[in-house]
């Protein structure tokens, strides 16, 4: 048995993050939290996984990363993160984690903030503001007081107008993205649920965007981290990664969407709208999304294959993290579309049908999370 398959067997069969700490809800870095995300994965399991199965030094990469907790995991340990996401969204939150951008940089880019929504707060008065009735469940304008919605859109044009956005711009975005709605103080909407925008309830109050902005990065920054690797992110479509890269990598750690995923940009909607989607941009989401092209056609999982192979070392090794419901079996029919360039390793299942729903009303019809072990040919 060679060593990959026996740490795969034993890291199944032990699941690490089921145990303490690692099974608490709030478990490492602060920098994980930088902005709510639904479907994000459990740092934890990302931590071990990086731990386990990479050395320091390695290049590890997600194609799929979403806010990138596995390639700012890689970095946290010495390794270098690489991330790729085609949401504005993601791209944003990943960009401040892997470049890890300093205070004195990030003060800068809150202060021009400021200043444009200063020099521009009397630009719709008495004038409706844009946006105002677009939304899903609820519109923009049912989600807050109308001087915060203004400067809510006055933020949306400063970092929309930057032709390519810094690490501290990307960290002031991706703060502001998190206080954009929930059901604490620390949010900029009526109350609604911090993952996704459920129709707000309770009375209009101004909420000042700029002292919400603070008081998030004043938590971000009080992390000491040390020891951190910069990464590096990359914004677009996973399958075309291989011609943005100028280098192999030692491995792949992923979580493509599940089997029976939700529609991530309905759930991200108000997040996705303020990172620059425009309402088109939502009805043209299914033609261009992994999650809504691999319900019509699991064969798209070819080209990701294909794509992976390209971008390793050889021997390189591939780790996915999938879903599985009583309709699909994610793992098998991966392994089918992946047999031309990978070969399996070791898979295993995680029962998840009682997983904690965390006030998030639909999380789907997963019954399982799987492991999947590949390696290059």
């Amino acid at each position: 048995m060679n060593n990959y398959k026996n740490t795969a067997i034993c890291f199944m069969n032990d699941l690490p993050y089921l145990k303490e700490p690692y099974s608490k809800r709030n478990w490492g870095s602060k920098w994980h939290s930088l902005c709510s995300y639904h479907g994000k994965l459990k740092p934890s399991i990302a931590h071990l996984l990086i731990k386990t199965f990479t050395e320091r030094g390695d290049i590890v990469l997600d194609p799929l990363s979403g806010v990138g907790t596995i390639p700012f995991e890689a970095c946290l340990q010495g390794r270098i993160g690489m991330g790729n996401d085609l949401s504005n969204l993601a791209f944003v939150v990943s960009k401040a984690k892997l470049e890890f951008p300093k205070v004195d940089e990030t003060l800068v880019v809150v202060n021009d903030l400021e200043k444009y929504i200063n020099n521009n707060r009397l630009k719709y008065l008495n004038k409706q503001i844009p946006y105002s009735n677009f939304g899903f469940n609820k519109t923009l304008k049912d989600y807050y007081e109308r001087n915060t919605f203004v400067e809510i859109v006055l933020a949306r044009e400063f970092f929309k107008n930057k032709h390519k956005l810094s690490s501290s711009e990307a960290l002031v975005m991706a703060s502001l993205m998190h206080v954009l709605h929930g059901n604490r103080p620390y949010a900029l909407s009526r109350r609604s649920h911090s993952l996704t925008p459920y129709a707000p309830s309770g009375e209009f109050e101004y909420k000042n965007l700029i002292k919400h902005i603070k008081n998030k990065l004043k938590i971000v920054f009080s992390e000491d981290i040390q020891n951190y690797t910069r990464g590096e992110m990359f914004y677009g479509d996973a399958l075309q990664i291989h011609k943005k890269m100028n280098k192999k990598v030692d491995v792949i750690i992923s979580s493509p969407p599940f089997a029976a995923s939700i529609k991530f940009y309905t759930h991200n909607w108000l997040r996705l709208w303020f990172a620059g989607w425009e309402p088109e941009d939502f009805k043209n989401a299914q033609e261009t999304f992994l999650d809504s092209l691999q319900k019509k056609d699991m064969g798209i999982y070819l080209q990701f294959f294909s794509m992976c192979s390209e971008v390793l070392k050889d021997k390189g090794k591939l780790i996915l993290h999938l879903g599985k419901t009583k309709n699909c079996n994610m793992a098998d029919e991966l392994i089918k579309y992946s047999e031309r360039w990978f070969k399996v390793i070791y898979v295993a299942d995680e029962d998840v049908s009682q997983i904690e729903k965390h006030g998030v009303k639909d999380k789907g019809g997963t019954t399982h999370h799987q492991f999947l072990f590949l390696e290059k040919r």
